[in-house]
């Protein structure tokens, strides 16, 4: 999914919880493998190979989706957090596990269990498509409405 569907579901796990920036570091910061992996490559700072980069359904670097896109991580972190403050935990974790299952959507590759690639799952949606730019348009009205 594009950043902008993670970014508005957020807003509303954080409207709904009354903790904004647990919920958007928990919906968004999940996607720091992407710009570690642009970095890597070099292409962070060069707006047509990014672009390319970003527009495509596949993974055209490697090192996309990978430990932060898991489920194995997903669950580890959530426990350590809400063994910190339960309140704080569970924000962040329905968060984060919206930003997995608005991945498993689009027709990426996704990678259940990361590092175990047998899991790999492919969603109905394609990527940048007009039916998850509607999508995106919806989950922002809802917010909206909220």
């Amino acid at each position: 999914m594009f950043p902008f569907a993670h970014l508005f579901l957020g807003l509303i796990i954080g409207k709904l919880s009354g903790f904004y920036i647990i919920a958007l570091i928990g919906a968004v910061l999940i996607d720091l493998d992407h710009l570690i992996a642009y970095a890597r490559h070099k292409v962070l700072f060069k707006p047509k190979k990014l672009w390319k980069t970003i527009t495509a359904s596949k993974d055209l670097l490697g090192g996309q989706r990978n430990f932060p896109h898991s489920f194995i991580t997903w669950l580890i972190i959530s426990l350590i957090i809400i063994l910190i403050n339960v309140e704080i935990g569970l924000v962040f974790s329905l968060a984060y596990l919206s930003h997995l299952m608005l991945d498993m959507f689009d027709n990426g590759d996704f990678y259940l269990f990361y590092p175990f690639k047998k899991f790999k799952f492919k969603g109905p949606m394609k990527y940048l498509s007009k039916e998850e730019f509607a999508f995106t348009l919806i989950l922002l009205l809802i917010f909206v409405l909220i």
